[in-house]
């Protein structure tokens, strides 16, 4: 069973003037090797763990377990216990923020089948503690026994695990996607992942590199698969207080990790899209994706001042009242197998203005005569607005007269007669249109 590798962040600040040690390994940095830590590794920056927490069951650390690269390139972690009675772990985590997709490989120096029962090597796994409800969890090669299950009269082997956290509010079993198996007394142990989107292959091989027995092969796939986020690489050896046994009495124990690499995934690539229409409620504004390799799934989101619209992810968007003063932009997310996806998003629009009612100039219908009724026939304007009418004698308001229909009295006699249609809708400008004034009335 795999436990949750909860780990508390460190703050970039933390790092300030702590230099790289002077390293054997000659790996090349990466284009992004994170900030400045501990010691730089393989590529990138790492930091040692000094601070207390989970998921050791005493919360206690420290740095020191935690080695400097030696000749080999190797980084030893070890479990200290120099009272006999409170054991202390070791961790280190990469000070970069965000891998993603892509080929994650580890070569550890370390029988496994000898752990004792209390100790937890939490091997490979990712995290990032503001990632909720999983964390961005993904755990390549934690061993344990657990505990061994004394607490329950229980004897529980030694096991590893492939696997996932989707919610890590829920218990093992729930919250977690998960493989076991058994280990072997094999003295190096590779492991190896493929994280793709939706689908995360797990390899685990006897010896250094990938050419030994391939112990284990795991491929999990679903909607549950971990996206990426600001996730750091972890590597920690810890003593779990769950499950029984004896975690305050541990003796020393250590790992050694000959070897970490990440390769990226192919990474889609398309161009930043454009939005045309004009920035006005009713308006229709059209995203335009640009040309993309082939073969390529779009999708669309837009965002009103940096916040996503519910619902609105076609490839238009028809501007509502609430859009408003509002600037738009669009994301366009490009989807093709054996590529990590990419998400460009285009530039902001102008804030959104009122809309233009469509506004037709009324006619009157009817008989010029007292006691007939004359009728203001408005038009066709934009739907859902709502009018409202005036009418006029010889230029004057008629009070009172604000209906549709308007019966003449004796007082229209010699006079001309007019209608004003005013019509109003949430977003637009609110429109007045008049009428051509009638024949006098006889």
């Amino acid at each position: 069973m795999m436990g949750v590798a909860v780990v508390a962040a460190v703050a970039m600040s933390m790092f300030a003037g702590i230099g790289p040690s002077n390293a054997a390994d000659t790996t090349p940095m990466a284009d992004d090797p994170g900030p400045v830590g501990s010691f730089a590794w393989k590529g990138f920056n790492w930091q040692k763990r000094f601070w207390g927490g989970a998921p050791m069951y005493n919360a206690s650390w420290d740095a020191n377990n935690v080695s400097n690269p030696d000749a080999n390139g190797y980084v030893k972690l070890s479990i200290s216990n120099p009272t006999g009675s409170a054991p202390v772990g070791a961790e280190f985590q990469s000070t970069r923020e965000g891998f993603g997709y892509g080929t994650y490989s580890t070569t550890v120096e370390k029988d496994v089948s000898a752990l004792q029962k209390e100790v937890v090597w939490g091997c490979l796994f990712t995290y990032d503690p503001n990632a909720t409800p999983g964390y961005t969890e993904i755990d390549l090669c934690e061993a344990s026994a657990w505990g061994g299950g004394a607490a329950y009269g229980e004897s529980w082997p030694v096991t590893q695990g492939h696997g996932y956290w989707f919610d890590a509010t829920l218990p093992p079993g729930q919250g977690n996607n998960t493989v076991n198996f058994d280990v072997t007394n094999a003295p190096i142990l590779t492991h190896r992942m493929v994280w793709e989107p939706g689908r995360i292959t797990f390899e685990t091989f006897a010896g250094e590199g990938y050419n030994g027995p391939l112990l284990k092969r795991t491929v999990l796939e679903g909607s549950t698969v971990p996206t990426p986020a600001k996730e750091q690489i972890h590597f920690n050896l810890w003593v779990t207080g769950g499950g029984g046994g004896d975690a305050a009495h541990v003796a020393p124990e250590s790992v050694t990790i000959r070897d970490f690499s990440f390769v990226p995934a192919n990474q889609l690539t398309g161009p930043t899209p454009t939005i045309t229409g004009t920035a006005a409620v009713g308006s229709t504004l059209t995203a335009v994706p640009g040309t993309w390799p082939a073969g390529t799934t779009l999708a669309y989101q837009w965002f009103k001042n940096g916040t996503a619209i519910s619902g609105a992810t076609g490839s238009t968007r028809v501007l509502a009242a609430s859009d408003q003063g509002a600037s738009l932009t669009v994301r366009v997310t490009g989807s093709l197998t054996g590529y990590a996806s990419a998400t460009k998003e285009s530039a902001p629009t102008a804030a959104v203005a009122a809309g233009t009612l469509v506004a037709p100039t009324p006619t009157i219908t009817g008989t010029l005569t007292v006691g007939s009724t004359l009728t203001a026939n408005p038009g066709t304007w934009t739907s859902g607005t709502t009018l409202a009418y005036q009418w006029y004698r010889s230029g004057a308001v008629i009070a009172g007269a604000t209906s549709k229909n308007y019966k003449l009295v004796s007082a229209d006699k010699a006079d001309t007669m007019s209608v004003r249609v005013t019509g109003s809708k949430a977003g637009y400008t609110t429109v007045s249109k008049f009428s051509a004034s009638t024949a006098v009335v006889p």
